[in-house]
């Protein structure tokens, strides 16, 4: 092949490429007329923001309608509907001040219609109305919070104490959607400490900050040379491939048990704790490089009972919880929240009139990787020894 023809293959290709980016940055179509307004805007009032709903205007080449609005931190926020809908969902705002809104229409060219400006007042934010009904009481270690968060809206919750030098410190962020929600920040001595909490939504918005005066309850973590392996009827074998039963209570993070896949669900393990507690709250340490993946439980439950078990049966076991683990960032969280939470484990609190237990079993049904096998790389459990 001579050089003049190599040259020239090059030289088309390059022209190809460039006028396909060129092309792909630019509207399919150019006019220079732009599309109608929307009319008859109707609003409808939400928490923290309005659903506008509009007639569209009858241009053949809409494209889309966009509303542009400002929200506290002086961040321009904007939402858009396809020529398919007649609705706008504005979300974002922190409080019930009057609020404006500009909606325009955009056609394929993207020209953009006269605008068209829409006040109202939104209805009071969730990040406020789900602050108002949070309760705080001692538990276990700590401070037990509750709150309704009716419209599941996607809350940050900064729970704060007061450290060893006096200082209000936040000490944990919870995310959580749930409309009932409760949850337990744990690790404290009982003396009396002030503890509390603010609200942040994903758009900023910050709620007043709770403070209340409490005394935790004590409490302490078992001592694992007390566990004990036990089996029974129905148990999966922890023993598969490099991992071992006892690696789950070794306190080495990078050792773990393991089943073999295709062993079916639920995967169920026994733990002897040695002693009899009133348990208050379990760690579940994931496997190390597997990070949210693999065979790491992310669904399970926990039963317990006082009495020595005689056969695999659930008959006179206790249901304790329903644990479902949690990733920051699939709840608005960041990633950097996601490593901390890998590296310090899933929390599960337990309910204060929980009966006291000897016996544990760990019902997986569900795992991060979604894997026919299950492995934990650590659990570790405090409570009131009997």
């Amino acid at each position: 092949m001579s050089h003049n023809l190599i040259y020239l293959i090059a030289l088309f290709i390059l022209l190809t490429g460039f006028s396909c980016s060129e092309l792909e940055n630019k509207p399919i179509t150019k006019d220079g007329g732009a599309p109608g307004p929307v009319t008859n805007v109707e609003v409808e009032t939400i928490p923290g923001g309005a659903y506008l709903t509009y007639q569209l205007p009858d241009d053949t080449d809409l494209l889309y309608v966009k509303g542009q609005y400002e929200l506290k931190n002086g961040q321009i926020a904007e939402q858009r509907a396809s020529l398919y809908h007649d609705t706008l969902k504005i979300v974002g705002f922190g409080d019930t001040n009057e609020k404006k809104v500009t909606v325009v229409a955009v056609d394929r060219s993207e020209n953009e219609s006269s605008p068209v400006e829409v006040t109202f007042t939104p209805q009071e934010p969730s990040v406020h109305t789900t602050f108002a009904s949070v309760k705080m009481i001692p538990d276990f270690g700590g401070v037990q919070y509750t709150w309704i968060n009716e419209n599941n809206a996607s809350l940050a919750f900064i729970l704060l104490a007061r450290d060893s030098t006096g200082l209000l410190f936040p000490f944990e962020t919870v995310y959580s959607a749930v409309d009932t929600g409760k949850y337990t920040l744990r690790g404290f001595d009982p003396t009396e400490r002030e503890f509390g909490v603010v609200i942040r939504d994903r758009w900023d918005n910050y709620s007043d900050t709770m403070l209340v005066t409490l005394t935790p309850l004590f409490e302490e973590e078992l001592d694992k040379d007390l566990f004990q392996k036990i089996e029974l009827e129905g148990d999966a074998d922890m023993d598969a491939w490099e991992g071992r039963y006892e690696y789950a209570y070794d306190d080495n993070p990078n050792t773990f048990n393991h089943t073999w896949a295709g062993s079916g669900w639920p995967q169920i393990w026994t733990l002897d704790l040695g002693v009899t507690a009133k348990i208050s709250r379990l760690n579940v340490l994931q496997r190390q490089n597997f990070f949210y993946a693999h065979g790491n439980p992310r669904n399970l439950e926990v039963w317990g009972r006082e009495s020595e078990p005689t056969d695999g049966s659930f008959d006179g076991w206790t249901k304790l919880c329903d644990c479902e683990a949690t990733r920051p960032t699939l709840q608005g969280g960041t990633p950097d929240e996601d490593q901390v939470h890998f590296e310090e484990g899933d929390n599960y609190g337990f309910d204060l009139n929980d009966p006291p237990v000897r016996y544990i079993r760990f019902v997986t049904k569900r795992t991060w990787g979604n894997t026919g096998f299950i492995h934990f790389a650590e659990v570790s459990l405090w409570g009131q020894i009997l």
